[in-house]
C-alpha cells in the first residue's frame, strides 16, 4: 500500500540555452512523483511539461495543479498494481498521466526484482544503444564545426533544428561537409502551409526524416490539406507532438499521415501506453525511434532501455547527461563510451541498466537541492 507521496518542482540549470523554432530553454523546469509503500519501496516517475505551453498544451503549473488535486490524492492509500481511470487519458494531460503510472510501475516493479521497460514490453533489452545528438539553433558560421564534434566523437545521427528562416540553408552545409551522415531534421511545426516549396527542397538531402514540418492545428485539418494539395515531399515524415495517444496515431496512421513515429514516454502517457504504440507501429510497418524531451535522467533512462528493444528505425535524442547539466537526477547519470566497431570506426554508445525499475539509483538528495517547491501526502 501506498503510505507516502511526494511531488517536487525541480529546476536543473543548463549548460547552455537550447534554441529551437519554438523557443529557448536555459532552465529546465520538471516535476518529480515520490511514492513509497509501507515496506519502503519507493518509485519515481517524472513529468516532462515545460513551462510554456510551446510543445503541448500541458504546462508545469497546469500538470503540478492537476497532480496535487486530482491524481496523486487518488493514489495513496492504494496498490502499486491499482489500474488508474481510464478518463484520465481522455482528459489531455498525457504527461501527467504518465509521471504517476510510471512511477507506480516502478515502485510495482521494485517490488518484484525487475526491470520495469523489460516487464511491460515483455522483451529482453540488448546491451549497448548508439546515441544520437539534437543541434539547436546555433549560429550558421559555427553548425558544421559543432556537428564535426559530435562525428569525431563516434555519434551515428545528427538531428537539426530547423525553421523556415534558414532551414535549407543550414542542410546544406552540414549534407556538403557530410555527405554519408546519417542526418535528420526537427522543424517543431515551424513551416506554414504556404512553406511547402521549402519543405520539398529538402528532398534532395536524402534526410532520414522530416520531424513535424508543418504547423498542425488538428490531425483532420492536416488531412484535409494533404489530400487537396500537391504533395511532393519524398523525404519521410515524422510525427512528434501530433501525437498525444493511441488514437491519434491509428488515425495519422490510416490517413497516410506519417512514416515515423517519435516516441517519448510522457507526450504518449506512459509506458502501458506507449508499449501499445510500439505494437501498432510492428504490425502495421510503422517505423519508430526514441525521442527525448531534455529531461532529466529519470525520464531518459527509461528512453535509453527503450531503444534497446533494437528495432528502432535510427539512433534516438540519447546522449550524456551532462551534455545538458552540470548534475543530473540518478546515479549513475547517463555516459556513453566509445566502442570500436572495425571497420566503421570508433561508435558513441550508451551501456544500459537492466536493473530492477528504472535500473539506477535515483539521487533524492539533488532533488531535494534543486526542489523549488514541494507537496506531502501521508497515511
Amino acid at each position: 500500500m501506498i503510505t507516502n507521496i511526494t511531488l517536487y518542482h525541480v529546476q536543473l540549470p543548463m549548460k547552455f540555452t537550447f534554441k529551437t523554432a519554438k523557443g529557448e530553454l536555459g532552465v529546465r523546469d520538471t516535476l518529480i512523483v515520490r511514492l513509497e509503500d509501507e515496506a519502503g519501496y519507493v518509485g519515481y516517475g517524472e513529468c516532462v511539461a515545460f513551462v510554456e505551453p510551446f510543445y503541448t498544451k500541458e504546462t508545469v503549473a497546469s500538470c503540478w495543479d492537476v497532480l496535487c488535486t486530482q491524481y496523486l490524492p487518488n493514489v495513496l492509500g492504494k496498490e502499486a498494481t491499482m489500474t488508474l481511470p481510464k478518463r484520465w487519458l481522455s482528459e489531455g494531460m498525457p504527461m501527467t498521466v504518465a509521471s504517476v503510472e510510471n512511477a507506480l510501475l516502478h515502485l510495482q516493479c521494485a517490488h518484484l526484482g525487475v526491470n520495469t521497460v523489460e516487464y511491460v514490453l515483455q522483451q529482453p533489452l540488448i546491451p549497448t544503444v548508439p546515441t544520437g545528438i539534437v543541434i539547436g539553433d546555433v549560429p550558421l558560421d559555427t553548425l558544421v564545426d559543432a556537428v564535426t564534434g559530435y562525428v569525431s566523437q563516434g555519434c551515428q545521427r545528427i538531428k537539426l533544428k530547423v525553421s523556415p528562416k534558414d532551414g535549407y540553408e543550414r542542410v546544406q552545409r552540414v549534407r556538403s561537409a557530410y555527405p554519408d551522415l546519417m542526418l535528420a531534421v526537427d522543424a517543431n511545426q515551424s513551416y506554414s502551409y504556404q512553406d511547402m516549396d521549402k519543405v520539398r527542397a529538402l528532398n534532395t538531402f536524402n534526410l532520414a526524416c522530416i520531424e513535424e514540418p508543418f504547423q498542425i492545428y488538428s490531425l483532420e485539418e492536416y488531412n484535409r490539406f494533404k489530400t487537396t494539395h500537391e504533395w511532393s515531399i519524398t523525404t519521410p515524415i515524422c510525427l512528434d507532438e501530433s501525437i498525444l495517444n493511441y488514437d491519434d496515431l491509428v488515425y495519422a496512421h490510416t490517413h497516410g499521415l506519417l512514416d515515423i513515429l517519435n516516441v517519448k514516454v510522457g507526450r504518449l502517457g506512459g509506458l502501458r501506453e506507449t508499449a501499445k504504440m510500439i505494437q501498432y507501429c510492428r504490425d502495421h510497418g510503422i517505423q519508430y525511434w526514441i525521442g527525448s524531451m531534455v529531461e532529466s535522467s529519470i525520464s531518459k533512462w527509461m528512453h535509453v532501455q527503450l531503444a534497446a528493444l533494437g528495432d528502432a528505425y535510427m539512433p534516438g535524442d540519447l546522449s550524456d547527461s551532462l551534455r545538458y547539466f552540470e548534475q543530473d537526477l540518478t546515479r549513475p547519470p547517463i555516459v556513453s563510451i566509445r566502442k570500436d566497431c572495425g571497420a566503421e570506426g570508433l561508435s558513441q554508445c550508451i551501456e544500459v541498466p537492466k536493473g530492477a525499475g528504472l535500473g539506477v539509483d535515483v539521487d533524492l538528495e539533488m532533488i531535494e537541492t534543486r526542489c523549488k517547491r514541494k507537496k506531502l501526502w501521508h497515511l
